[in-house]
Formats: structure tokens, sequence, C-alpha cells
């Protein structure tokens, strides 16, 4: 083990562990979710360093034949490792957070990935705009808040919170009235059953243009 951590083995790891994890690092970045452990990461870093490969001694073919001049030594080495991962890391990354290749997808009929690895994820990116929330647990509970700017959801493998900037209660006519004095909350979401997102009302010149 300690042969294969050494200088002379640095160019072959950057050519087929480095690219990969480079592609794999920048097509993360548009993906909301836990980000997958190193371990976890080696085998598709390894596959994706082979389509750097064959993508490489692609371009490398036909770019002499449009009349390019090609780099050479280091700064190709550099090409190859660290820019080419880079621009396919971000169409990989586009590709998936933009949908693009849903449809060839579809027509394949092969699973569609998502970009946020997580029901919770897609929840509240989608409902980035401000609006109320309740919140519902297994016992029966529930909790009325507003969901804004100074709002925040988190969840990683070992907990989930959601904080409410402000506390509601529901009066016997059905109104909400934000509780005094005005209070904020941090929720644990252990237990939750659900959450449902009330769309703010809209006025009727909003409804015309929409419908």
């Amino acid at each position: 083990m300690i042969d294969l951590i050494n200088p002379n083995n640095f160019d072959f790891f950057a050519r087929f562990l480095l690219a990969g994890l480079i592609i794999i690092w920048l097509r993360s970045a548009f993906a909301v979710g836990e980000r997958p452990r190193l371990s976890e990461m080696v085998i598709e870093a390894v596959v994706l360093s082979l389509v750097n490969q064959l993508v490489y001694q692609t371009l490398i073919w036909l770019i002499p034949i449009i009349g390019i001049p090609l780099p050479k030594g280091r700064a190709a080495f550099l090409a190859e490792v660290l820019v080419l991962p880079a621009l396919l890391g971000l169409c990989f990354g586009l590709s998936l957070s933009r949908g693009w290749n849903r449809a060839v997808l579809r027509r394949l009929s092969m699973p569609i990935q998502s970009p946020r690895r997580r029901a919770y994820d897609f929840a509240f990116t989608v409902h980035e705009v401000e609006g109320f929330a309740i919140v519902t647990y297994e016992d029966g509970t529930r909790i009325q808040g507003y969901y804004g700017e100074n709002s925040l959801a988190a969840n990683d493998s070992e907990r989930s919170d959601l904080y409410l900037e402000r506390i509601y209660e529901v009066q016997d006519d059905g109104q909400w009235y934000e509780k005094t004095p005005p209070r904020g909350a941090l929720l644990s979401l252990n237990g939750m059953r659900s959450i449902e997102f009330l769309e703010p009302e809209r006025n009727d010149d909003e409804q015309a243009r929409s419908g």
C-alpha cells in the first residue's frame, strides 16, 4: 500500500481518481441534500475518470483535425485532470438540475435521477417563497407557523429540524392569530408525520394573469 502512494504514481491517480472526484464535487454543487462520503465516491470517481479519459482522447483526436494546436507538457496534463473534469462536472450538474436528460432517460425506460436526494430537500428548495406551514406529529400535535426568509430547514443523517420565525394559534373561528408575545420556534422533526404548505392568497389581478 505504501508503494502505491508516492510521487511516481501521482499522474496515474490524478487521471483515474482525482479527475472523477472533481466531476463529482462540481456536479454535487447543483444537488441539494446529503453529500456522499469519500469511501462511497471512490468507485464512481474511477468510472467518471474513465469517462473523462474517453472524452479527452476523443478531443485530442478531433482538435488537430479542426486545426487548433494542442497544449503540450504539463499544460496538457492540467487540461486533462483539472480543466476537462471541471467542465464535465458543470455539464453533468446543469443537466441534473435542469432536467435536460429526462426526456432521453424516459425514452430509454431508465430511472430519472433527481438533484434532491430526499423529498424533504425538494419541499424546502421549491418552497423558498414565504408562506405558512402546518407541522403535524405522530401523536397528533399540530404546530402552525410562518416559514420566511428568517426561517431555516436543515437535515443530515442524524437529525432534522425546522426553525419557524413566527408561531400562530388557530382559534375556534379558524383564523390564525400570532402568539403573544411574538415568538419563533425550533422544531425537532423526530416523530413528524407531515408538513403542510399553505399557498399565499392571491388577489384578483394575479389570478387573472395566471388564469
